[in-house]
C-alpha cells in the first residue's frame, strides 16, 4: 500500500489520540474531526503495517500488543518530528510561541498575573495563557506540551517532571474584631465551638497537625462549624470580615494585612509543616526556548518573592 507521508502522520497522530482517549468519538472530538475521520486513520495505518491496532466495535476497545508498541514507538517518532520542526522553524532559539501556566487561584490573582505582564514585556513574541486551578490534571494532549504548572502540595503523579520551590509557610489568623469578641486563643485545642475557614483542596486531604517542641496536636479537618471552600480568596475574604478563623494561610498572603492591623496572627508558638511547592510538567523529548525560560524565570520569580518579601 503506497502512503502519502503527510497523510501518514497526520494518521499517527489521530492513533496516538484514540489510544491516550481509549475512544473514538472523544479522540474525534479532541482532534476536531468525525468519528469516521478517525476510524479511517486507524484503518489506514493497520492496512500499511498489516495487523491489528485496536479491537474495537460498537461495545469494545482493546489495544492489541502491536497497538501499544506502535503507540510507544509512533508517539516518541511524532514528537521527535515536532521538534525538528520547532528547530527548523526558530534556528535562532528566539523566546517566541505560547505557553500555558496553570496556577492556584490566590496565586494567579496576586502573582502570576504580574509576573506574566512582566515577561512578555521583556519578550513581546511571547504569549501566556494563565489558567487559575487549585490542581491542574495532565493529559497527553501532543499538541499541549508547552503547559506548565505551579501546584501546591505533593506529587501525585510520578511520571510528571517537577522541580521543587521554595515551600509555603503557613501561619493562623483572625481579625481583631474576632479577637476582641472570642478573646485571644493559645492552643489548637480550644478551637471548639470557633467558626474555622477550611482549605478544601483535593491535594491536600490530611488533618492539620500542629506542633510546639515535643508537643503535637492534631485537627480534625472536619471540624463543625466550619466552612469549606476550593477557592482560598472566598475564605481569606471572610477571614478579613471576621467571619472566622484560617488556620492554614500563606504566610505571604497575610503578612501585609498583619502589618497593617488587619489580621492578628493566633496561636504564633504553634506550627504547621510547610506546604511543598514545585512546578510540574509533562516530559518530552523536546522542549522549546520559550519553555525553559519561562519555567527558570517563574522559579526564580517566585523564590526571590519569598526570599525577600517575607524577611
Amino acid at each position: 500500500m503506497k502512503y502519502n507521508n503527510t497523510r501518514e502522520l497526520r494518521d499517527w497522530v489521530i492513533f496516538i489520540k484514540t489510544i491516550e482517549k481509549a475512544n473514538l468519538s472523544l479522540a474525534a472530538r479532541e482532534l476536531g474531526v468525525s468519528v469516521s475521520t478517525v476510524s479511517k486513520a486507524i484503518s489506514r495505518l493497520e492496512d500499511y503495517v498489516q495487523t491489528m491496532l485496536i479491537k474495537r466495535d460498537a461495545r469494545n476497545f482493546e489495544i492489541t500488543s502491536a497497538g501499544h508498541i506502535a503507540y510507544s514507538k509512533a508517539k516518541n517518532i511524532t514528537e521527535s518530528f515536532q521538534s525538528l520542526l520547532s528547530e527548523l522553524q526558530n534556528p535562532e532559539l528566539l523566546i517566541q510561541g505560547d505557553i500555558k501556566f496553570s496556577v492556584p487561584s490566590v496565586v494567579c490573582q496576586l502573582l502570576a498575573n504580574h509576573w506574566t505582564s512582566e515577561y512578555i514585556i521583556k519578550n513581546p513574541m511571547a504569549r501566556v495563557e494563565i489558567k487559575s486551578q487549585e490542581l491542574f490534571e495532565f493529559n497527553h494532549d501532543v499538541k499541549n506540551f508547552d503547559h506548565v504548572a505551579l501546584q501546591y502540595g505533593n506529587i501525585q503523579r510520578p511520571e510528571l517532571v517537577h522541580r521543587e520551590l521554595n515551600s509555603v509557610e503557613l501561619i493562623s489568623c483572625a481579625s481583631p474584631e474576632y479577637i476582641k469578641k472570642f478573646n485571644m486563643l493559645d492552643r489548637p485545642d480550644s478551637f471548639e465551638g470557633h467558626t474555622l475557614l477550611m482549605v478544601d483542596n483535593c491535594n491536600l486531604k490530611d488533618n492539620m497537625i500542629f506542633t510546639k517542641g515535643d508537643e503535637t496536636i492534631s485537627l480534625d479537618k472536619n471540624h463543625k462549624p466550619s466552612i469549606k471552600s476550593n477557592d482560598f480568596l472566598a475564605l481569606f475574604n471572610l477571614l478579613l470580615e471576621g467571619k472566622g478563623l484560617l488556620l492554614g494561610t500563606p504566610k505571604w498572603l497575610a503578612l501585609t494585612h498583619i502589618r497593617n492591623g488587619e489580621l492578628v496572627q493566633i496561636i504564633p508558638d504553634w506550627k504547621l509543616a510547610n506546604i511543598p511547592v514545585y512546578l510540574v510538567w509533562m516530559h518530552r523529548p523536546y522542549y522549546s526556548p520559550l519553555f525553559l525560560d519561562f519555567i527558570n524565570y517563574v522559579e526564580k520569580k517566585w523564590n526571590n518573592f519569598n526570599q525577600v518579601y517575607l524577611k
